[in-house]
């Protein structure tokens, strides 16, 4: 069996790097929606209906980059705990 125990924390970098790269994606994502649309904004009665589809469209992909900050919190608060290797035991 091997012996994992080299110490605690070894197991975040990637979940670090990952959430970088979405939140990054995330925000291209949102400013290239908004600057599709920016010059229409100012006027949003002249979008209708189509402005409510842009700010749902907004709101998901924030949700999307806040839903892996607070995933990389959690994970952080297990390593932190000493549940870095539970997995392991089942």
């Amino acid at each position: 069996m091997r012996n994992n125990s080299e110490g605690k924390g070894h197991g975040l970098l990637g979940g670090v790097i990952v959430t970088v790269l979405v939140v990054v994606a995330v925000l291209l994502i949102l400013a290239a929606l908004f600057q599709a649309f920016g010059p229409m904004l100012p006027f949003p009665g002249e979008l209708g209906a189509a402005f409510g589809l842009i700010l749902l469209y907004a709101v998901v992909i924030l949700a999307v980059g806040i839903g892996v900050v607070v995933a990389l919190i959690q994970r952080w608060k297990e390593i932190k705990g000493g549940e870095e290797d539970e997995a392991k035991k089942y």
